[in-house]
């Protein structure tokens, strides 16, 4: 079974995350784009990491923005959603926007 964290457990991986913040139980961001094509982008890398770690995020693009909250359902916060936020934020910074 998947084991949630403690509330201390997330807060240190929260620290360690600079986009990501915790609320109601979720890691959640909103990420910000110069234009719609980053935003898609974008998004479909955060459904191909997610989909490579079993994990499924709620992602919604915006015209110029993607937000992602991501927990485990009936669980909370678990360590295979802390390494996906990383991934997640390791990949926002090697993206070549041009």
């Amino acid at each position: 079974m998947t084991e949630k964290l403690s509330e201390e457990e997330v807060s240190e991986a929260v620290d360690g995350l600079s986009i990501w913040g915790f609320e109601s139980g979720r890691f959640a961001t909103r990420v910000e784009f110069e234009n719609y094509d980053e935003v898609v982008l974008f998004a479909n890398t955060v459904f191909n990491i997610a989909d490579e770690e079993g994990k499924y995020p709620e992602v919604q693009a915006n015209e110029d923005a993607v937000l992602i909250d991501l927990w485990t359902p009936d669980v909370g916060i678990t360590k295979a959603d802390v390494e996906l936020a990383r991934k997640i934020e390791e990949k926002l910074r090697s993206m070549d926007w041009e």
